[in-house]
């Protein structure tokens, strides 16, 4: 563009510098390489390019302005960003780093990849897509494996006073570096470092819109609140209670510095929706943690409308509080039409779609989600759960699994075995997930071994009214109902239902689905239950 714009006139190195790469430090063989790449676009035997030695580029062919009917023509334009293969980009080096800040190796690998995906027209993988690569002996042909188009890999490197990144860009499929840079910034500009890489890849890879305009994210007000919220952001990987509360500490802490930082508002929105929705694990009841979780999305839209997460984190509260599924259904295709690349997003519909009993679209939705983090327990868990409304156990015990792979010891991963076995029949299994789901809940110590001797010593059935009391206690009304129905307590189960439409607890979105209740649909009970959530009776 720069080229087009000076319409044959000399464009001199300075200014391909001083456009392309505010406060980057460039040589001029990157520059050569991009002049190089550009060429061979072209096809460059009629010699567009001129090049003055030492100098700087014209162009050497006239510039015609392109007319509207010109560019409305079949076949005008770039090929649509569909064509590009995906970017990776690995997670950064930290070797160099405190142990209080590795999470920068994470956090700003993860950031560069989120601005990416949000400002162009490129696939991104994020960086749990990429982790095992990380500690590959070659993570050129593990990508190349993989179907990645480039990998951005690079170290982070953090002085008293200043941040830096040194960064590359590698062309998997030849195996050639397409250039490597490195990025030097005031401690205080950690957002400047994050788009300067953003906007660097996105002029390196064909059909990149941001490509010329580049990226500009929000500039909080204090330097220490960019940095909260990528350490609070790898703190919700895990999906786990204290990880989850600490990330709540540091968003809050973020917020404090700067009340209007967008992103922030967005991760709390995400980090209480989590607090809310994990059934074996809620440190929060659900009245107390949704109506924070709307109001911060709100506001995180309010401050910035194009933040996919925050439309992502209100669809969900749309969904899994308000039951209306018109509103959660915009809202979440919304946020995938923002950022394509959003794994929140993407799984957010996907499990929209599976309680409406999408299942097909749900399961596509997923999968793409996974796609783009294999390594997200939180994605993997979830696509086990639209397996199973699918009536695909199979694939879904596969799912949690994968996810223990990940997360070894999960209490939620082996309450999500435990429903798939109940419903596959396989009793001894299915108390086998019960027992080490209590062993790793804090509230349940001792609780396994007497659930245990009780199963020995009096049968299964009086060491289930047991773990039910449990569910009851603790309020996880949810459970209680599905684990009545898996005794054959009809209508214990429809009380414990009921409790739940009261408590509008988060997976009622679920009910229709859910294969515990499948043989309630002809229940006028259950259908009163269904109508109270503005569902339809499933047919068959």
């Amino acid at each position: 563009m720069l080229l087009v714009e000076a319409d044959g006139r000399l464009v001199p190195h300075e200014t391909f510098r001083a456009r392309l790469w505010p406060n980057v430090v460039v040589e001029d063989r990157t520059l050569t390489v991009h002049m190089s790449t550009l060429r061979k676009a072209l096809g460059d035997d009629a010699e567009f390019i001129e090049t003055v030695a030492r100098v700087g580029y014209r162009l050497a062919v006239p510039v015609r302005r392109l007319s509207e009917s010109d560019v409305a023509r079949p076949g005008a334009g770039n090929p649509p960003p569909s064509a590009a293969r995906p970017l990776a980009v690995r997670p950064f080096s930290t070797r160099d780093l405190a142990d209080d800040d590795t999470y920068l190796g994470v956090g700003m690998a993860d950031a560069v990849s989120t601005a990416l995906g949000a400002a162009t027209g490129l696939p991104v993988w994020s960086v749990g897509a990429v982790e095992d690569i990380a500690g590959a002996s070659d993570a050129i042909a593990a990508c190349r494996s993989l179907g990645v188009g480039h990998l951005l890999e690079g170290a982070v490197r953090r002085s008293a006073e200043r941040l830096q990144v040194s960064a590359r860009l590698i062309d998997v499929a030849s195996g050639d570096t397409q250039w490597t840079a490195r990025f030097d910034q005031p401690k205080v500009n950690g957002v400047a470092l994050q788009d300067a890489i953003a906007t660097w890849v996105a002029t390196s890879i064909p059909y990149a819109s941001a490509a010329e305009a580049g990226l500009h994210s929000y500039r909080p007000q204090a330097a220490r609140a960019y940095f909260l919220q990528l350490e609070a952001r790898a703190h919700l990987k895990p999906f786990t209670r204290l990880p989850l509360i600490k990330a709540l500490t540091l968003f809050e802490q973020a917020l404090a510095l700067d009340p209007e930082y967008a992103m922030a508002h967005a991760g709390l929105a995400s980090t209480y929706l989590r607090m809310a929705s994990t059934a074996m694990l809620r440190p929060l009841q659900v009245d107390e943690a949704m109506p924070i979780a709307r109001r911060a999305a709100q506001r995180a839209i309010a401050l910035d409308e194009r933040l996919a997460e925050g439309w992502a984190a209100l669809g969900r509260v749309k969904m899994e509080y308000d039951w209306d599924w018109d509103g959660a259904e915009a809202d979440l295709a919304h946020a995938v039409a923002l950022n394509p690349s959003s794994v929140e997003a993407l799984a957010s519909l996907g499990q929209f779609l599976s309680a409406m009993g999408r299942h097909d679209e749900a399961i596509d939705a997923m999968q793409r989600a996974r796609q783009l983090d294999p390594r997200s327990v939180e994605t993997l868990q979830h696509l086990a759960i639209v397996y199973w409304m699918a009536g695909l156990s199979e694939h879904a015990l596969e799912s949690v699994d994968e996810s223990l792979r990940v997360l070894p010891g999960s209490p939620r991963a082996h309450y999500g075995r435990m429903m798939i076995l109940d419903q596959l029949g396989r009793r001894e299994e299915a108390m086998a997930e019960r027992l080490t789901t209590l062993r790793g809940l804090s509230v349940a110590q001792g609780l396994a071994e007497q659930v245990e001797a009780l199963a020995r010593a009096q049968g299964w059935r009086a060491a289930m009214e047991v773990w039910i009391s449990l569910l009851e206690r603790t309020n996880r009304w949810e459970g209680a109902a599905q684990q009545w129905m898996a005794v054959g307590e009809v209508e214990r189960s429809l009380d414990a239902l009921e409790h739940c439409v009261r408590a509008r607890t988060t997976y009622l979105c679920f009910t229709a689905q859910n294969p515990y209740f499948r043989c309630l649909r002809d229940n006028p009970r259950f259908q009163r239950i269904l109508r109270a959530l503005n569902l339809a009776v499933p047919s068959g």
